[in-house]
């Protein structure tokens, strides 16, 4: 492939990976973090009743923060590999005759299954993450045997 071809793939990959990452974040929103009480921002050590419990429940609502964040990584990731591994089919079944597209299709699902596998490393999950990650190496692997 000549540099301007080889460039425009890589285009449509990148342009893949974000509407990937834009499309879920616009239609699956991301927790919102709780906000910081400004009452315990300067808090000393010769904290008070009042402030400790407020430290408690700052403390529980980041906590749960926490665990919110990293399910929804966990269906981020889920998805992303999802449809990556249906680009993936996507391009080698029906598009791969497109020398231009069909390479940007395939390295854009690759990008998204990048992205996936970071979205699984956010997660708390070791087993999730194992798994994704597995499903990604049998996918690349059947991707490098059959293209």
């Amino acid at each position: 492939m000549s540099l301007p071809k080889t460039l425009y793939a890589l285009a449509i990959a990148l342009l893949i990976v974000a509407f990937v990452g834009f499309g879920i974040s616009a239609f699956y929103p991301a927790p919102q973090q709780p906000d910081r009480l400004p009452e315990l921002q300067f808090g000393g050590p010769g904290a008070t009743e009042e402030e400790m419990q407020l430290r408690l429940e700052q403390q529980n609502k980041q906590e749960a923060f926490q665990k919110q964040f990293s399910d929804y990584n966990r269906v981020v990731a889920s998805i992303s590999i999802g449809l990556a591994v249906l680009l993936l089919v996507g391009s080698l079944l029906w598009i791969s005759g497109v020398p231009v597209i069909g390479a940007g299709v395939t390295l854009g699902a690759v990008f998204t299954l990048f992205y996936g596998l970071i979205r699984a490393l956010i997660t708390e999950d070791e087993v999730f993450r194992f798994v994704a990650e597995a499903v990604e190496l049998v996918v690349l692997l059947a991707l490098v045997y059959w293209g």
